[in-house]
């Protein structure tokens, strides 16, 4: 077998996720030099816009692609079409071209990953990127009272399992999840190495002081205002209702406090979601707007302060939200709530902002007491490099099997 890799994800790399997660990671692996295939689901829509140029775009770098056509109809039958597609294809592929290491980003990956190793014996690296299975049931996307949902649960604890006993190497966001990992598999013996979500500091880059002015004006903000913000979406993990009542606190003490959002996911639900809590009155001072990948560091960029408030559930202790990382690049100190991965003692260590418990009535008050006094460092295990070279050791530790 060659040095060469096969990384399989069922994101696309034509999805907003793919974009700001996947595509950095996958070209910084490509300069640490190895031949790189991808085996990815796109949406139909978004690989008619866009999947010619960036397979052309890959090309270019020496990438290979080899794009499949996502199933948005059908329910759970269309994802089983799907991964028995990418069972048939991934084997072609490595049935064709040897793949030294196969790098499966996810469950559904990984499901063909330990396949692939079982048939063909070559070293599988599972790059978990969460706990998938239980946060199914945490964002009740699996209802565990449905009978056919409760056995679906069932079903994949055990894949989990298997998965972990089938990994040559894992890959976790966190370093509370790894005694976790044992628990969930006690007879696993794969090494296990942590590798945050982390941003591309060459991408994200701290903006000057014109430069931010600059991007207040073009997005309605005050030059003095003291500018909250939020990045991403605003489903099912998000906490949007404790985020506005923060900026509403801060807001009731400083005339000059905004609330910025970059999100395309704002609905009528949300501009009742204001109304409801009280905060109509400060309507002018929150800012809705969308954002391209390449607008998003000087977006954030001229922030004081990014709020990140997540669902606490068992399956978040595994989870890096890489927003936090993109904020620490461009010089934003973050406020979290408690308990989410290991950002309480990232945060800490890195004197990056601050957590809060958002079960103690005047933890709001007390951050809204010290927004001034939050700094930020963190290049040095956050930046995208930093990933990189770890992948690279990885790669370098299955392949001296081999």
């Amino acid at each position: 077998m060659s040095n060469s890799v096969l990384f399989i994800s069922y994101d696309g790399l034509l999805d907003p996720l793919g974009g700001s997660q996947i595509l950095p990671y996958l070209h910084s692996i490509r300069q640490h030099p190895r031949p790189l295939h991808i085996l990815s689901y796109e949406k139909p829509a978004r690989f008619k816009a866009g999947g010619e140029l960036l397979k052309a775009e890959l090309a270019s770098f020496g990438i290979g692609w080899t794009p499949l056509s996502f199933t948005t109809h059908f329910g759970k039958l269309g994802k089983l079409w799907d991964l028995s597609r990418m069972y048939e294809v991934a084997l072609y592929l490595q049935l064709k071209h040897r793949f030294g290491v196969i790098h499966c980003r996810s469950y559904q990956a990984m499901q063909v990953g330990a396949l692939l190793r079982k048939l063909t014996g070559v070293k599988v690296l599972f790059d978990m990127r969460g706990l998938w299975v239980d946060e199914r049931v945490d964002g009740d996307i699996w209802k565990l009272d449905n009978s056919i949902d409760a056995s679906i649960f069932k079903l994949y604890k055990y894949v989990e399992s298997s998965l972990l006993l089938s990994a040559s190497h894992i890959v976790a966001l966190t370093e509370r999840v790894v005694p976790e990992l044992y628990k969930l598999s006690p007879d696993m013996s794969a090494p296990i190495t942590v590798i945050p979500c982390c941003a591309d500091f060459e991408h994200f880059i701290l903006p000057t002081a014109k430069q931010r002015m600059a991007t207040r004006q073009e997005l309605g903000l005050p030059e003095n205002a003291f500018v909250l913000s939020y990045l991403g979406s605003l489903g099912t993990w998000y906490m949007l209702d404790e985020m506005l009542q923060l900026f509403g606190k801060a807001a009731a003490e400083r005339e000059e406090v905004h609330f910025l959002l970059i999100t395309k996911d704002w609905r009528a639900e949300h501009e009742a979601l204001i109304s409801a809590l009280g905060l109509s009155h400060l309507r002018t001072r929150i800012h809705v707007h969308e954002a391209k990948r390449d607008q998003v560091p000087a977006y954030i960029g001229c922030s004081d302060l990014m709020l990140s408030f997540i669902k606490p559930a068992y399956s978040k202790m595994a989870s890096s939200p890489t927003k936090i990382a993109e904020a620490l690049a461009v010089g934003v100190p973050v406020v979290s709530n408690a308990g989410i991965g290991d950002i309480d003692d990232m945060t800490t260590r890195l004197q990056a902002g601050a957590v809060i418990d958002l079960d103690k009535p005047d933890s709001l008050s007390t951050i809204v007491s010290s927004l001034d006094s939050l700094r930020v460092r963190a290049k040095s295990e956050l930046d995208l490099h930093v990933a990189a070279l770890s992948y690279k050791k990885i790669y370098e530790q299955l392949e001296q099997t081999l």
